[in-house]
């Protein structure tokens, strides 16, 4: 049998009776797979409490209340009658945010003077800032709005031309790839995939360094090196595989997560992604003297991964030298890759450049693995 068939039999038949490599290879990909998106089930935040300090008691003020109450993105809780009980409702957390309307509110309208209303939110969880910010300016505008067609309307405008000179240019939005607007679209089958490296190279390094049984004494050569990380990357690159399809085709269908991509296409770019963080993997097993070690060196690294992988922040705000680190990591271009297929519908030739930058990970990685493994061998064996 050749030393590649070996190597690969070898870690097959090994890796299927390690506990300990199994659970982060299997298990964790399972218990992430259904533990990571539940928080996120609702999607999008809704209902964010809010505080109104009245201070006008108008009929006018109240119908601006009703309006920010009917808000989707927030609720009334509570009206107030001055801003400092408002302001100390926010401050305990009781509320995310506080609608002030002026004396005089109703008053100014009817006379057609410029009225402002004020809005204030807790800008410390930038979610809640984002929906308490939008319902109030919406529900202002929305009253705003009425005010004007109403005015025109007692004017002899015909409702029709009204509403034309109140919204000259109306804007139609339409959410693309995203349609609920959610939470969980946007991050979940980013961080799945960033989840399958993690585990694949946490579950590489427990393996440890192929022994020089499998390659040879201090006269072995870099082919016989190769042949036994090809060997042995063939088997995680299969449960790579298994795993990733299981995310892609059985957890986003659970979740109801947008599936546009084409199998084909997603195996073709999947192929470079998981061969490099195989390579990847059996490179650093040989600086772990120990199982333990993998496991806490690799997890440190989890959260720079997120950052360096440039979901969470736009890339084109982070500075050139971290995009520059970000991509050895085979994340940093498949997170994307695999977000235009799969959410977008992309083609291949359309992911070209993240599936070249792979391939050239690839080409860095498993050379690298090889000869790090056959300076393995030759320092664990013995002088002659």
């Amino acid at each position: 049998m050749s030393r590649f068939g070996r190597a690969l039999r070898t870690e097959a038949r090994e890796v299927l009776a390690d506990r300990g490599a199994l659970l982060i290879l299997v298990g964790a990909v399972v218990v992430y797979a259904f533990f990571y998106p539940t928080p996120y089930l609702n999607e999008v935040l809704k209902k964010v409490p809010v505080v109104v300090a009245d201070l006008d008691h108008s009929a006018l003020s109240r119908q601006l209340t009703r309006m920010a109450d009917a808000s989707e993105r927030i609720a009334v809780t509570a009206v107030v009658a001055d801003v400092v009980e408002g302001e100390r409702r926010v401050r305990d957390g009781g509320a995310g945010g506080l609608l002030v309307i002026p004396d005089g509110f109703e008053r100014k309208v009817r006379r057609g003077e410029p009225v402002a209303v004020g809005a204030f939110a807790d800008a410390s969880y930038f979610l809640v800032y984002s929906q308490v910010l939008t319902g109030l300016l919406e529900s202002a505008g929305t009253l705003s709005a009425g005010i004007s067609i109403t005015r025109l309307g007692a004017s002899g405008v015909r409702r029709t031309q009204a509403l034309a000179l109140v919204d000259p240019v109306p804007l139609l939005f339409r959410p693309l790839f995203n349609p609920a607007e959610g939470y969980a679209v946007y991050i979940v089958p980013a961080v799945l995939i960033l989840i399958l490296q993690q585990t694949l190279l946490i579950g590489i390094g427990m393996r440890g360094p192929a022994p020089a049984a499998d390659g040879g004494g201090p006269a072995s050569k870099f082919g016989e090196a190769l042949a036994v990380v090809l060997g042995r990357g063939a088997v995680f690159l299969a449960l790579g595989l298994a795993n990733l399809f299981f995310y892609l085709a059985v957890v986003e269908g659970v979740f109801g997560f947008p599936r546009r991509g084409s199998p084909v296409v997603l195996t073709l770019f999947a192929l470079p992604f998981l061969t490099a963080t195989a390579a990847l993997g059996l490179a650093l097993t040989t600086f772990f003297t120990r199982r333990e070690t993998a496991m806490q060196v690799l997890l440190v690294t989890s959260l720079p991964a997120v950052f360096l992988a440039s979901f969470s922040w736009p890339p084109e705000a982070i500075p050139g030298w971290v995009r520059g680190l970000s991509a050895v990591l085979p994340t940093s271009a498949a997170i994307p890759g695999f977000l235009r297929i799969n959410q977008m519908g992309a083609s291949l030739a359309q992911v070209r450049g993240e599936w070249a930058a792979l391939w050239i990970l690839v080409a860095v990685y498993v050379p690298l693995a090889a000869w790090l493994q056959l300076r393995h061998w030759r320092k664990a064996a013995p002088a002659p």
